[in-house]
């Protein structure tokens, strides 16, 4: 069986498709993994990446909020303050893996 997730408008093949392309290794098998959540002002999501990690998010109040995403890329840890408008969609890339949104 064949399963597809969207991300905001971005199809992403997991599961059965992804052996069938002989993409089964433990790498990939960490790309099916999804993250999704509500922090403040947002819902955000993001899928775990092989050397780089793309957040989701969206702002859901009537006015600009904040977030502050936390990656690690080994044994360097960075932060990104996201700011958006109310309703405003988007999304942020960084290498390595997301440690946390607040």
């Amino acid at each position: 069986m064949r399963r597809i997730s969207r991300i905001s408008g971005v199809a992403v093949t997991t599961g059965v498709a992804l052996a069938a392309m002989g993409l089964s290794s433990p790498a990939y098998a960490a790309a099916e993994s999804m993250h999704r959540g509500t922090t403040g002002c947002f819902n955000w999501s993001w899928a775990d990446g092989v050397s780089t990690t793309t957040v989701y998010y969206s702002n859901t109040c009537d006015r600009t909020a904040s977030i502050n995403i936390w990656w690690q890329d080994g044994s360097t840890s960075r932060m990104k303050k996201v700011t958006a408008g109310a309703g405003e969609q988007g999304s942020v890339k960084n290498s390595g893996t997301v440690k946390r949104i607040d």
